[in-house]
């Protein structure tokens, strides 16, 4: 399933990143989303695990809807069917966060995450009234909605409070009251996409019938995370290791730390510092191609094999290199050049790319190609 932006990535970026909503409309392309793909994704699901919720207004107790047992030794846990579909069919919508290892989810979450050149934490939610889960309110991260089943309307309004951290949620920021006026009112159609800025109200409503979306929340990079990373800097700074006694007294060195601190934060190494240890504990879930990179005897990809990039965020570093699921590359001009285009692509062949790049022999490209897939920098994709 293809997803198509009809605004560029570059336009994007310049009037909609932060400042106000859109909606991509029939955005999805490829094959429709059935309720069995769907069904199977809640049926791998960890019942017991946090991110799986049962919400009718509120969050309905775990003990109400699943049980434990003993499964030849072990105690493990499932869903009471019967009770989740009598709270469905009253109104209840079913959550799951964090889904991890579903292929369509997976590819519909990658396309976004390398649009918004962000990582991304995807959740699905599913019902079938016109019960809505949750009151209205603010997301803390920029959230791009797919509306894969069915419909629902969404209802918008500007912040009251902006570019919210995780910690500064709308429930426990009751200073913050919600704009009466409406900035946009929108019922989503299956293959739609709505992106919503994080700080902007926003209440879905589902319209009585079957409905089954899926919330992309993208994180990117904020100056609170670089202001945090400084902290651990910062014991480098030697008026940070003096003691306080009081005020007056340590006035000086208050003023000598804020220098120091001002001055470091528009250091460009350690803003690479920051950046370099910020993506590298970030990965992105790739799919597993024993048959192509496992098999010793095999050593070039096939010329149709579609490849992607591992990466949600492309940062290429003063030092010449790039950090990539976690593998730190130097890579000369035209290796960046190579890696730029696959991310440009989104998802291209091997002859793609070795046309592309005709100066040098197909060989030669292949080869670093299949170097590149064997260290999960770009991924293979059916």
């Amino acid at each position: 399933m293809r997803v198509v932006f009809d605004i560029s990535k570059a336009l994007f970026f310049e009037e909609y990143l932060y400042e106000k909503p859109h909606v991509f409309k029939a955005a999805l392309q490829g094959e429709n989303v059935e309720w069995k793909y769907v069904n199977e994704i809640y049926e791998r699901a960890d019942a017991a695990d946090r991110s799986f919720k049962l919400m009718n207004g509120h969050e309905i107790s775990k003990s109400e809807y699943m049980e434990s047992y003993m499964n030849v030794g072990r105690v493990e846990h499932r869903y009471i069917k019967s009770a989740i579909y009598r709270y469905m069919r009253e109104g209840a919508t079913l959550v799951y966060n964090r889904i991890k290892n579903e292929p369509f989810v997976t590819n519909i979450s990658r396309q976004i995450a390398s649009y918004a050149d962000a990582q991304v934490i995807v959740s699905g939610y599913a019902a079938f009234s016109g019960k809505s889960s949750y009151k209205s309110h603010w997301d803390t991260r920029d959230v791009f909605a797919v509306q894969l089943l069915g419909r629902k309307r969404w209802i918008i309004k500007r912040p009251s409070f902006d570019f919210p951290l995780y910690m500064q949620q709308a429930k426990d920021m009751p200073e913050a009251v919600e704009p009466e006026e409406v900035y946009l009112d929108v019922v989503l159609e299956p293959g739609d996409i709505i992106y919503v800025p994080r700080g902007w109200w926003h209440n879905p409503l589902p319209l009585g019938g079957e409905t089954f979306h899926l919330a992309i929340g993208t994180f990117a990079p904020t100056g609170f995370d670089y202001l945090r990373w400084l902290v651990n800097w910062s014991p480098k700074i030697a008026d940070v290791r003096k003691n306080f006694h009081n005020f007056e007294r340590d006035r000086k060195t208050l003023e000598n730390i804020a220098a120091s601190l001002g001055g470091a934060i528009r250091e460009r190494d350690n803003f690479d510092d920051f950046m370099q240890a910020y993506i590298g504990m970030h990965r992105v879930d790739s799919k597993i191609a024993l048959h192509v990179l496992g098999d010793g005897s095999n050593h070039k990809l096939d010329v149709l094999q579609n490849v992607r990039l591992n990466a949600n965020l492309l940062y290429r570093f003063s030092g010449g290199f790039v950090v990539i699921n976690g593998n730190k590359i130097n890579f000369d001009e035209v290796g960046i050049k190579l890696i730029e285009y696959i991310r440009d692509a989104s998802v291209c062949s091997v002859i793609q790319i070795q046309e592309s790049f005709s100066g040098y022999s197909a060989e030669l490209i292949n080869d670093v190609l299949f170097q590149l897939a064997i260290n999960d920098v770009i991924d293979i994709v059916d």
